[in-house]
């Protein structure tokens, strides 16, 4: 589908998990379709020679958690920004949306859920979203787990994570949360203002 917003995504991102009330909110408004594309994050930062996290200046570090403070006050969201569980390794959450989305095309509502709700796991409730009975338990609240956990433990969930990785890559996209809209690509939960506004010139 042309008319939508592609978000590429993991949930052990704080970035990303402060964009989704603001992406649900501008889905809604300019009625479009919110496709959630996860990414193997440390293959990605692998093929763009980005180093992690934890292997970056210790200045850039500390400016990180400076600017996580202050997002989080001006967004008024509240969250740990040293969560008990981070980092992480947030394929297992990557390939549960993956799976979800396969087995749910349709129930973009739903999908958002799973999202948010795995974001806050790690982000809120100090939870290991690397951990299957954990992140199962979220999934059921939700979906019929039996179904998503078959494609779950599939190949196929690993393979699709893998080709979002490398679709990424390819299209220059380096970090999360980027969007992508016909075509333009918007790095961070900071640029959203662009997107928004490249929407609304779009649809007038």
């Amino acid at each position: 589908m042309n008319n939508n917003i592609k978000f590429y995504t993991v949930p052990a991102s704080p970035w990303s998990f402060l964009s989704l009330d603001r992406i649900e909110k501008i889905s809604n408004t300019y009625n479009l379709d919110l496709d959630f594309i996860p990414v193997d994050i440390f293959k990605l930062f692998e093929i763009q020679e980005i180093k992690m996290v934890s292997k970056r200046p210790l200045a850039i570090q500390k400016n990180r958690l400076n600017e996580l403070r202050r997002w989080k006050d001006y967004l008024k969201v509240d969250f740990n920004i040293k969560p008990k569980f981070w980092p992480v390794n947030p394929n297992k959450s990557c390939k549960l949306i993956i799976a979800a989305s396969i087995i749910y095309p349709n129930d973009k509502k739903n999908i958002f859920n799973l999202v948010k709700n795995l974001s806050e796991a790690i982000w809120v409730h100090e939870l290991n979203i690397d951990d299957d009975e954990i992140i199962f338990n979220i999934a059921e609240k939700i979906f019929d787990i039996k179904k998503v956990k078959e494609f779950y433990f599939s190949e196929m969930a690993s393979s699709i994570l893998q080709e979002n990785t490398i679709s990424a890559a390819k299209l220059d996209i380096f970090g999360v949360p980027t969007f992508v809209y016909k075509n333009q690509i918007f790095w961070g939960q900071d640029r959203i203002f662009f997107l928004e506004k490249e929407i609304r010139k779009l649809n007038v």
